[in-house]
């Protein structure tokens, strides 16, 4: 008798210890994912698209922005839609804003910023109007902070192979499979004529047969808003974790660019425009000192 409550005991200690360490992954987990999300949140304008996002709001959804208006202002006096509507364009686009030339704009998300539709608002008031999700609303008032817009990629499918983890340095991003991703809370800090230390890991369906991948790594140098042949600095294929030194020019523009990575198993494009196939495109805003 005392030999089967010995065993009960230890059962249940066993499940309560299983039950704590499971708890306490799923935390980590949960926060871990957060805090990608939200660097993943929403989309990077310039300026005149930020504009443009305006103008559509003001056609499409000018509730939304009388809302917002009211939220802020929490005032009981009667003041006209249009005249809301001026107010905060004024404030999003003031003269001197625009002058050092930046800019406020909406991102909208899930409340817990999954953004699981991979839906945005538009960026010029001839666009047709979309149905915003109906969980969704806004969660962010970004500023611009790049002069000039990136072409768009992406993959065809990300099922079986996507980016799991980037570092540069003491800088790590770690993310779930997307398309593409736009890592836009967070800026990698370059040192100019320094060698900085990269590591790439693929995510992998079945991480028992990873997948054969090809990895390249563009950083727009001069900040033209392109990602030139020549501004490929890695290129290689393998099913293991990609690893290099990247050089950063000693001279190179002050402010923020962007680099792009992209892998993909359907072999890839040296053309950082080029859709991808099976894989992900990760975008991130790099600034070199």
């Amino acid at each position: 008798m005392n030999i089967l409550r010995f065993l009960l005991v230890l059962l249940i200690l066993c499940v309560a210890i299983n039950r704590s360490a499971l708890a306490f992954e799923s935390e980590q987990n949960t926060h871990t994912h957060q805090q990608a999300r939200f660097s993943e949140l929403g989309d990077l304008l310039t300026v005149e698209q930020a504009k443009g996002r305006f103008a559509w709001l003001s056609k499409c959804y000018d509730g939304l922005l009388v809302e917002l208006w009211e939220r802020m202002h929490g005032t009981t006096d009667i003041v006209g839609k249009e005249e809301k509507l001026r107010q905060l364009k004024e404030l999003w686009f003031s003269d001197a804003a625009l002058a050092a030339g930046k800019a406020q704009y909406l991102t909208f998300a899930n409340a817990d910023f999954t953004n699981p539709y991979q839906w945005y608002a538009g960026t010029s008031v001839g666009q047709a109007c979309a149905i915003l999700p109906p969980e969704y609303e806004p969660v962010a008032l970004k500023t611009t902070v790049l002069p000039r817009s990136y072409c768009d990629n992406r993959s065809y499918d990300h099922e079986w192979e996507w980016i799991s983890e980037v570092t540069v340095d003491d800088f790590t991003h770690q993310s779930e499979k997307h398309g593409h991703s736009l890592i836009s809370g967070k800026v990698i800090l370059l040192r100019a004529n320094q060698t900085s230390k990269v590591t790439i890991k693929p995510g992998n369906k079945e991480p028992e047969f990873p997948s054969y991948v090809a990895v390249r790594v563009w950083l727009d140098w001069d900040h033209n808003g392109q990602f030139e042949q020549s501004e490929m600095v890695y290129h290689s294929a393998s099913s293991a974790v990609f690893k290099f030194l990247l050089d950063v020019p000693a001279t190179v523009p002050e402010g923020l660019t962007m680099m792009r990575i992209a892998t993909d198993a359907g072999g890839g494009s040296d053309n950082a425009c080029t859709r991808i196939h099976y894989g992900e495109v990760e975008d991130y805003l790099v600034t070199v000192r």
